[in-house]
């Protein structure tokens, strides 16, 4: 036998053993703490897709973090693969550009320096180092393939990694750009390049799909440079880019 059942009496009312009260708020608690865990990293996700909601917009501009590419406009996508984003090459699939990572490394002169720095004070970044030549962005910020050095005609494109904003580490590449949503207006950039200082203030912020290559071209009619994350936080289904001019003194 199992079990037994044992009747309650006026001298005896709770027969058998009684689960004491902290016992029985153990499981309410574990369920309120997975409840919190589950709402703290769906919400900066949640938050950021509704923060320009419209009410009758049809439009979700959402991409599939893995590729996808139409061979012609009246066929399906055909999906590719899974990317992997600690490449700078896979973060903007079908770019030409993207060769030139896997090219040879061309000698340098001296010129040329292998890295040089970014910081935005008001994401507390400061000497953020950017790859000229390596596309690693566990490792470094990367500058994308034959474009602009930093005080020339043209745009810098720099990609960095993001994360969840509460994993946010200045020190840790895989998380250096998780605030830079959050970048307003008229905040400055400060690039260190060769023994030079370049400021360069943000004049506007926006987001694109992977497949949207126009926001690598180069405007050689100003000075220029462009910041680029993957968004919404946590995710790589859009692209934000932050566009700042050079500052003149």
């Amino acid at each position: 036998m199992l079990y037994g059942y044992k009747k309650a009496t006026a001298k005896d009312p709770h027969p058998g053993k009684r689960i004491p009260v902290y016992l029985k708020t153990i499981p309410t608690l574990i369920s309120a703490l997975g409840l919190g865990i589950l709402g703290a990293v769906a919400y900066p996700v949640v938050s950021y897709q509704f923060k320009d909601f419209k009410l009758f917009n049809t439009d979700s501009g959402l991409l599939s973090p893995s590729y996808y590419e139409s061979k012609a406009s009246d066929q399906e996508p055909i999906i590719l693969s899974g990317l992997d984003y600690t490449k700078a090459s896979s973060w903007f699939p079908g770019s030409t550009q993207n060769d030139l990572f896997s090219a040879p490394k061309p000698k340098n002169d001296g010129s040329i320096p292998e890295f040089y720095t970014i910081s935005i004070p008001s994401l507390g970044l400061t000497d953020v180092n950017v790859a000229l030549f390596d596309e690693d962005l566990t490792k470094h910020l990367v500058q994308y393939p034959q474009t602009a050095l930093p005080g020339q005609l043209g745009s810098p494109v720099i990609f960095g990694h993001s994360t969840l904003p509460q994993f946010f580490d200045p020190k840790k590449y895989t998380t250096v750009f998780s605030t830079l949503p959050k970048i307003k207006a008229g905040s400055d950039i400060f690039v260190n390049y060769n023994g030079q200082e370049y400021t360069y203030r943000v004049t506007n912020t926006i987001e694109v799909k992977p497949s949207e290559l126009w926001v690598l071209k180069q405007d050689y009619n100003a000075k220029t440079i462009k910041v680029i994350t993957c968004v919404p936080p946590g995710t790589t289904l859009r692209r934000l880019v932050v566009e700042a001019s050079l500052i003149e003194y």
